[in-house]
């Protein structure tokens, strides 16, 4: 989707110098005693949840994958020799589960 109405200079293209960051920072009205503007960054905090997904992305991604390739070539095996049959009650209770489990998210 594109953003067809940009504010005043959040449309401009210029690329940042290698070693230039980008702070993004408000500037305040003038203070009631006379002071020049003050400057604010911005703060983001993450939530207790937000902290523990991360740290299970992290542990998932360093995990070694399980080696699935037997069970692989014998359900392909099965399924090319026609002998690989569904439980339908076992997928449709997976199903529900899953339904329910997303439900309760």
């Amino acid at each position: 989707m594109a953003i067809d109405k940009l504010p005043p200079g959040l449309g401009s293209t210029t690329p940042l110098a290698n070693n230039q960051k980008y702070k993004a920072s408000t500037t305040a009205g003038s203070q009631p005693n006379g002071n020049s503007a003050s400057i604010r960054q911005d703060e983001v905090t993450l939530t207790p949840q937000a902290r523990r997904l991360s740290q299970m992305q992290q542990s998932l991604a360093t995990a070694p994958a399980p080696d699935n390739s037997a069970r692989l070539d014998a359900l392909k095996k099965a399924i090319n020799e026609g002998s690989y049959q569904v439980d339908s009650d076992r997928l449709a209770a997976n199903i529900s589960r899953f339904e329910q489990d997303l439900e309760g998210l």
